[in-house]
């Protein structure tokens, strides 16, 4: 491969990745999706979704075998069950979309858990210090965050503050604090090396709690440090745990090691009883093992791909829109999901597969089962077909006979060279304007070059392929959502990403015209006038250039929806408009290596890869094996998880970031750009037709997942038009200038 063509790689890897850790203005939340159902292939019972087929539920991935059994399970659960006979959900009724009051239904179970000091030492129940009251405690997931237990009792729950893992310690010296989380620290105030001791508080908001001196003697019952009180229900109740691993001395200080800290927050608990209401559902039924909860008031699903139906401050039902995606003109498909608004760090994971269970050819992942896939919902019904299926595809393949992964050799964890396939086909796509204003083959500007174009997703993100090859890319840099639009004023300029603007020269309000430029990095590529007549003809500008191996490809598109004057301006109305970068196309040819695959097959619809090397999977719950920049498999550790001794869990994933800042401001565009689910393009919380059960921002707090705060708000655009105020016209010269432009615009570039 050519200098040029790595070079141009390298740029839109690195643009990937720094979209998928901040998403500019104007893109979806990222979301973490449920598996996608049918209902017009699914049972009114199979709406069920548990922690492998929803990443919004709390997963430890080494109790996966218990989180995943049919009877006595483990965690979260968010099911559909009829009760009333009438708008039964499923194939039997497939497109009704009423959940009636009660059908759905949230349980949530809890699970024990070994203390990392307990686990990390090796202790059994002889070893282990009294103090700590058993090997075990308990904790409880809750709308997607695991609680511990006060008591192991379901009802009463404690927020836990830290869980320091076993190959983590904090050090510090005479006088250092660590900030723990929730107003909690802890200061050591002396070391004495001599003794090999330490003298530490706990504290509160400044307010000390608990304070002791411990002595690293070697033995595990001297070197734990525990703390309890009343609280909840329960009295002496365990709250607190460190171990002083080691007393050490630097050049110049010295230092107390901690290890295995474990601390929960005494004092906010939550106390849960029958007939309490959380997020919009009332609690059934309420024991020492687990909660019962179900909607409180019927939710009517809003059959828009574009729009949500919350049933929870944070989780909401996506559909696609009616008959779209499914097998029958009323049938449409559903998943829940959450979006990702809050700042945090997210694990965006595929479903879990066991290697005791599963045979070799079928450890594979689709768009539906791994969420890093671009996934148009309104194409489900395509991308998961059998055989022509459209989008991205991940399959272990055997070719060698040996180190087969699957149950016929559940303990092997080496995927060898070439035995990982990733392929890719692409899929075709109506444009906007064409859809939205409800246009034909006959009505379609001809300068479109008809009413659809391709797209393939490529390693999660979405190009356009040039003269419709998926061997040549184009980054699409915007596509303009029907429901948007951006209205400018002379002299104004819209940024579209990648460098490119779109820049209001001057409004002819009596002459309903506007004349604008396209600019990239400060230079015109495009200048035309354009008149909203009421013809769509006239009404739409294109832009073309020779690029990829192509001759006068489209590669910009907007529509000119209105001229209107307020009272100190006048504005154009740019709506549908439609952009690939056509500076950078990505050229793909056999043998070329991208991401640690390499290109195996190509042609004009798709592209097949395989890994360049042998990967061998760290099984380790707490490590990750990437296979590309971003994607990576987690496993459970051997044995754990699976119904096998030597069998292990594993799927595929990726991170995002979610930082403070990042959908802080109100967005003009939609674009395509990034994607990580490509199923939320946009939230329009006013037209939700259920109930709203988002919470104030202050007040779901306690709910939101592990490192989240408050939820932002989306500010939504409009202005209203004002009573128009007549303005002079462009003048003579002007007027020569746009018709010589106009003219220009007929060549081919």
């Amino acid at each position: 491969m050519n200098r040029g063509i790595q070079k141009a790689l390298s740029s839109l890897l690195i643009a990937f990745v720094i979209c998928l850790l901040a998403p500019p203005l104007g893109f979806a939340a990222p979301a973490i999706c449920g598996l996608s159902l049918d209902t017009n292939a699914t049972s009114s019972d199979g709406f069920c979704w548990d922690a492998a087929t929803f990443g919004g539920f709390n997963y430890p991935v080494n109790k996966h075998k218990d989180f995943v059994a049919s009877e006595n399970w483990w965690g979260e659960r968010l099911q559909y069950i009829e009760k009333d006979g009438q708008n039964e959900l499923g194939k039997n009724n497939p497109g009704n979309h009423v959940i009636g009051e009660g059908e759905l239904v949230y349980s949530t179970r809890q699970f024990s858990s070994k203390y990392e000091l307990v686990s990390d030492l090796g202790l059994d129940a002889g070893t282990t210090p009294a103090e700590l009251g058993g090997m075990f405690y308990y904790k409880l997931p809750w709308f997607g965050k695991p609680y511990v237990t006060v008591e192991n009792d379901a009802r009463q729950l404690a927020n836990l503050v830290i869980s320091q893992s076993g190959d983590t310690k904090k050090e510090l010296k005479a006088g250092e604090s660590w900030d723990l989380g929730k107003g909690y620290s802890l200061t050591v105030n002396q070391v004495d090396v001599e003794g090999n001791k330490v003298w530490f508080s706990l504290s509160k908001n400044g307010e000390e709690l608990e304070s002791g001196i411990v002595e690293a003697d070697g033995t595990v019952e001297n070197q734990t440090f525990t703390a309890t009180a009343d609280f909840g229900d329960g009295k002496d109740q365990l709250y607190f745990i460190t171990y002083v691993d080691s007393i050490f001395v630097s050049s110049s200080d010295s230092f107390a090691v901690f290890k295995y800290t474990w601390l929960i927050d005494k004092d906010d608990t939550i106390l849960i009883e029958n007939g309490d209401e959380f997020q919009g559902f009332e609690v059934k039924e309420a024991s020492k093992d687990g909660l019962v909860l179900t909607n409180s008031e019927s939710i009517v699903l809003n059959l828009d791909k574009d729009k949500k139906t919350y049933f929870t401050d944070s989780w909401y039902f996506q559909t696609s829109d009616e008959g779209k995606g499914s097998t029958s003109p009323a049938g449409y498909i559903i998943f829940p999901a959450k979006e990702l608004s809050n700042p945090g760090n997210y694990t965006l994971r595929g479903l879990p597969l066991d290697t005791n269970e599963v045979s070799s050819d079928d450890f594979y992942w689709n768009a539906t089962t791994f969420v890093g896939f671009v996934y148009p919902i309104n194409k489900h019904k395509d991308f998961v077909a059998s055989e022509n299926w459209w989008g991205e595809r991940l399959q272990y393949v055997e070719t060698d006979g040996q180190n087969e992964l699957g149950k016929n050799n559940p303990g092997n964890h080496v995927i060898g060279e070439g035995e990982l396939v990733y392929s890719t086909r692409q899929f075709s796509n109506k444009y906007v304007l064409v859809s939205e204003l409800g246009l034909d083959a006959g009505t379609t500007p001809a300068e479109l070059g008809g009413m659809f174009y391709y797209k393939l997703a490529w390693f999660g993100k979405q190009y356009v392929p040039i003269e419709n090859d998926a061997r040549q890319l184009a980054n699409l840099v915007i596509s303009q959502s029907g429901d948007t639009k951006k209205e400018l004023k002379a002299g104004e300029s819209w940024d579209l990403g990648k460098g490119y603007s779109l820049t209001v020269n001057q409004v002819d309000v009596e002459g309903n015209k506007v004349w604008f430029s396209l600019s990239k990095n400060g230079e015109e590529l495009e200048s035309g006038i354009v008149e909203a007549d009421g013809t769509v003809e006239n009404q739409t500008f294109t832009a073309t250039a020779d690029f990829g191996d192509g001759k006068d490809q489209l590669y910009f598109i907007t529509y000119v929806d209105s001229i209107f004057v307020s009272a100190a301006d006048s504005f154009a109305v740019f709506r549908y408009t439609w952009l690939i970068d056509r500076d950078n196309p990505v050229i793909i040819e056999n043998g070329d290596e991208f991401q640690g695959f390499e290109v195996k097959e190509t042609s004009e619809n798709g592209i097949v890869l395989k890994n360049s090397k042998s990967i061998t999977l760290n099984l380790d719950k707490d490590k990750k094996t990437y296979f590309t920049d971003s994607w990576y498999f987690q496993t459970s550790d051997e044995g754990k998880g699976s119904t096998s001794p030597a069998g292990y869990i594993i799927f595929p994933a990726m991170d995002v970031v979610i930082e403070a800042e990042t959908f802080s401001e109100s967005a003009d565009n939609l674009t395509e750009e990034t994607n990580v689910t490509d199923v939320v393009p946009g939230s329009n919380e006013s037209e939700n037709t259920s109930p709203d059960y988002r919470a104030a921002p202050s007040s779901s707090s306690e709910i939101a997942l592990e490192g989240s705060e408050n939820k932002n708000s989306y500010p939504e655009e409009g202005a209203a038009e004002e009573a128009p105020v007549k303005l002079p016209g462009f003048g003579i010269i002007s007027g020569i200038l746009g018709v010589m432009i106009c003219l220009a615009l007929r060549r081919k570039s």
